[in-house]
């Protein structure tokens, strides 16, 4: 693959990960960014995916502000999730529902990363406090990533993968 189309490939999917974020940020917990980077890893070199997060990330920061520990969570939980994608497409392929119950899960497991997170910066009673207390946005992260990936996956998947061919990037072309 062209460096050129790498760059505004990676430019591109980062910045759509940004704009879905803010416009759904009224919403407690529900977004598109957990089912966009399993896109993303499923139809991308892995190269590809690291830096979409990592842009993403210091995107996020630019946006919202240094304001907070969450600046240094996003930059490495968002790669925890790739790397798991990573681990479980060789067994999951695409089926859908597979990846709906994995990401509905990861919506428990975002929540207690970030507890690791704080924890590191303040604490483990702290962490665990702060874990607690977000169950129920955990909850409906999970819940909400579940029905998005049950529904989304194979439109987007399909489409994705498609206008990924015509541009010669498969997800067979790893680095």
């Amino acid at each position: 693959m062209k460096p050129t189309l790498k760059i505004v490939l990676i430019g591109l999917f980062s910045g759509l990960l940004v704009a879905l974020q803010v416009a759904l940020a009224f919403l407690p917990n529900i977004e598109l960014v957990t089912f966009l980077m399993l896109m993303y890893a499923l139809l991308l070199p892995a190269s590809m995916s690291v830096f979409i997060s990592l842009v993403f990330a210091t995107l996020e920061m630019l946006v919202w502000g240094l304001t907070g520990d969450w600046v240094v969570g996003y930059y490495w939980i968002w790669l925890v999730w790739i790397g798991l994608i990573y681990t479980l497409k060789p067994v999951l392929k695409h089926n859908h529902y597979s990846w709906a119950l994995v990401s509905g899960l990861w919506g428990f497991l975002f929540g207690m990363l970030f507890a690791i997170n704080h924890g590191i910066f303040y604490g483990l009673q702290f962490s665990f406090i702060y874990w607690v207390r977000g169950i129920s946005f955990d909850i409906i992260h999970a819940i909400s990533n579940y029905i998005i990936v049950l529904v989304l996956f194979k439109p987007s998947y399909n489409i994705l993968k498609h206008l990924l061919k015509k541009v010669e990037v498969t997800h067979e072309n790893y680095d």
